[in-house]
């Protein structure tokens, strides 16, 4: 037991030093320019956005999806593709990025291509880097590596954000007091709903039929056994990706577009809403094999009540996943459009993002992660 403290209390460590190194690395800046662009700046998202691609390509073609069944060596191959493919997203979103830093700082317009060039180069390494330190701490240290990096920058924007709330509130004395502790409560509310929609089940009863031997009469007898049990789909099965990868689409191709560049505006987050459903079904249907799930459940002899074995259980599961995109979709639409939400009735720009979209769903899901993983080691 003391041992395994000892390795726990080690993974912990492990854990913050590389946390340390990715925030002393977020300060360095992009050579050549005197501001605070940092070679970190697209952190590990072009990593999960090429993700979320591996994993539509593993349920779309059966060629990738022969290699991710093939054991550990398929695992490899797909965790190769998937950093190539989060150079080539690096190579795209970098300059993108760039165009809109650069704009800032128009006497550097004459070494515009040095720039450009030498930028996407730290960016795209800072993008990987990031990635590899991720890896580190799924290999050595405890809780998700991509999550806990994510969460420290919000985390640090988190804690300046606030701070200037509470000042900025507190100007208005009691009005303004009365409304930051009415933002204090929702932001709370919204951080307890998230919760609950993480965790969110729809539970499908199942039933097994057992066969015993009777050895006196060397005859096959059939029970149903009194004990119901249940298979659990999440009703937000894809988490944030779609909201992610949404974000990541918008950037990346309809920045330039002055309906839709305004984050906060209607076209935007229309667009957003679109890609959000649209995703959110792909990666739901993709995700859950009916029709592996009834074969198995025939195979095992188990059944779902009322409803017949093969074709009728691949049926009914096709109808309960069609109930989860549905209402999966729509929550994330609700909370990926809360920080515009909170920007029209005239929140702070900064403290919106800590009221929806990506920022509470990845606080809200690492904070679980770890404390499943905690209890996982005190167990």
């Amino acid at each position: 037991m003391n041992l395994k403290k000892r390795d726990f209390i080690s993974k912990i460590y492990y854990t913050l030093f590389i946390i340390i190194i990715y925030r002393l690395g977020y300060f360095i800046p992009l050579p050549f320019l005197n501001n605070r662009v940092s070679i970190l700046s697209l952190g590990i998202m072009p990593y999960i956005s090429a993700s979320i691609l591996t994993q539509l390509m593993c349920y779309m073609f059966p060629f990738f999806y022969k290699i991710q069944q093939d054991g550990e060596i398929g695992r490899k191959k797909i965790n190769n593709i998937t950093k190539v493919l989060t150079i080539l997203i690096s190579l795209i979103q970098a300059p993108v990025y760039i165009n809109i830093t650069l704009s800032e700082f128009s006497y550097f317009i004459n070494c515009k291509n040095i720039l450009m060039i030498t930028s996407i180069i730290c960016i795209t390494t800072g993008t990987f880097f990031t990635m590899w330190l991720g890896e580190k701490i799924n290999a050595k240290g405890i809780g998700n590596g991509n999550s806990l990096i994510i969460m420290s920058g919000i985390l640090s924007r988190f804690i300046y954000s606030i701070i200037d709330e509470i000042l900025n509130r507190i100007k208005n004395q009691l009005l303004g007091i009365t409304i930051l502790l009415f933002e204090l409560f929702i932001w709370l509310l919204i951080i307890g709903i998230s919760i609950i929609i993480i965790n969110f089940v729809k539970k499908i009863h199942i039933q097994y039929v057992n066969k015993l031997n009777n050895y006196s009469s060397n005859l096959e007898e059939v029970y149903l056994r009194n004990e119901m049990k249940f298979i659990p789909l999440k009703v937000v099965y894809p988490g944030i990706m779609p909201i992610i990868f949404s974000q990541g689409i918008l950037i990346t191709i309809f920045k330039k577009i002055n309906n839709i560049n305004n984050i906060y505006g209607i076209w935007y987050n229309l667009l957003y809403s679109i890609l959000i459903i649209i995703i959110t079904f792909f990666s739901t249907f993709f995700s859950i094999p009916v029709k592996k799930i009834s074969d198995d459940l025939k195979i095992n002899g188990v059944y779902i009540p009322n409803i017949k074995p093969g074709k009728d259980t691949c049926f009914f599961f096709k109808k309960i996943v069609s109930q989860i995109y549905f209402v999966g979709s729509l929550l994330l639409v609700i909370i990926a459009l809360l920080p515009s939400i909170f920007i029209s009735l005239g929140g702070d720009k900064n403290f919106s993002f800590f009221f929806g979209g990506t920022t509470i769903i990845i606080m809200v899901g690492g904070l679980l992660d770890i404390k499943y993983t905690i209890n996982s080691y005190i167990l």
